[in-house]
């Protein structure tokens, strides 16, 4: 898959031949998004197309509403990851500027779409280009003005509820762990380095990987969880603490540290994933070291019977 960066307005074909283009942001690439992405690419096998799925560099709310306090399901190499595993055959990034935000649906389908040579646009039932009155999927074919098809993707849902990024973001902050799984079609991932901590769980016993994770991610509600961490390139089972080390007087920072079953080994600086399974307590603060010591073997114990359970 080739990642390809665009500015408005598009000035070249990314290809030689047409294009079958599906649009959205696609933050998460959840189910009803993977739902999308397989129309389109079940139309680009059937007329011998390469599939473009264009997307943007920040989402739209940041520059409509000076929203900077977003945060995403999926960093850009996490979302072009899912993409090419999906298939796709060009990730296109439209910078989404001020300037940008500003123009008609008709100059985004005449100076992006058109531009881009699409032979067929497949978008969600909701997406927009614009004025939401007249820029939305339903307008796009008088926009087209027959220069390319259009296909709508119907609302996906689960359990009569949509299927939506925001949904999905919701549950992280509220640590769902489960729905987030249920909704995305795989478990909920933060990738990073192995930072620096306060060595504070290997003085009682529990060592943990501190990640060091990008800031516009979406951080699950405080508490421990069921994970697995990514570490060396094996996958171990751990429980993980979102957190403010309360215990130890240290309230002003938040903290993501994985307790690694079954290795003990000096990794700082290495690369490390987080793939959240399951919330299983809040934070709580202990009279003692020891209290919290015993907490954490009992951390430790459900955890471990949880992956014994669910790993059969």
């Amino acid at each position: 898959m080739k990642l390809v960066h665009l500015s408005y307005p598009v000035k070249n074909q990314i290809s030689n031949k047409k294009i079958v283009l599906a649009l959205g942001f696609f933050d998460g690439v959840h189910l009803g998004h993977q739902h999308l992405i397989s129309v389109a690419k079940e139309i680009a096998d059937e007329k011998n197309l390469p599939l473009a799925v264009m997307t943007f560099d920040r989402h739209p709310s940041e520059v409509y509403a000076g929203n900077t306090d977003f945060v995403y399901i999926d960093t850009l190499e996490e979302k072009a990851n899912k993409m090419e595993e999906l298939g796709v055959d060009y990730l296109l990034l439209l910078k989404f500027t001020k300037d940008f935000s500003k123009i008609s649906g008709q100059e985004f389908v005449d100076n992006v779409i058109v531009k881009l040579g699409t032979d067929t646009v497949v978008a969600g039932f909701d997406y927009t280009y614009g004025a939401r009155e007249t820029a939305n999927i339903d307008h796009l074919p008088n926009f087209a003005k027959g220069r390319f098809e259009v296909i709508k993707v119907p609302k996906q849902t689960m359990d009569g509820k949509k299927i939506g990024s925001t949904e999905i973001r919701r549950a992280i902050e509220n640590g769902e762990m489960e729905l987030v799984n249920e909704l995305l079609g795989h478990h909920y991932v933060m990738s990073g380095t192995i930072g620096h901590g306060q060595r504070n769980g290997h003085k009682l016993g529990f060592p943990t990987a501190n990640l060091v994770w990008n800031e516009k991610k979406a951080i699950p509600k405080i508490g421990v969880y069921a994970t697995k961490t990514k570490v060396n390139g094996k996958w171990y089972n751990s429980m993980t603490s979102v957190g403010y080390n309360i215990t130890i007087g240290q309230p002003k920072r938040i903290y993501i540290e994985s307790n690694l079953f079954d290795f003990d080994e000096d990794v700082y600086g290495q690369p490390m994933e987080i793939k959240w399974y399951k919330y299983t307590r809040g934070e709580k603060k202990f009279a003692s070291l020891d209290e919290l010591k015993e907490q954490l073997k009992k951390d430790q114990d459900e955890i471990k019977a949880y992956f014994a359970k669910s790993d059969k």
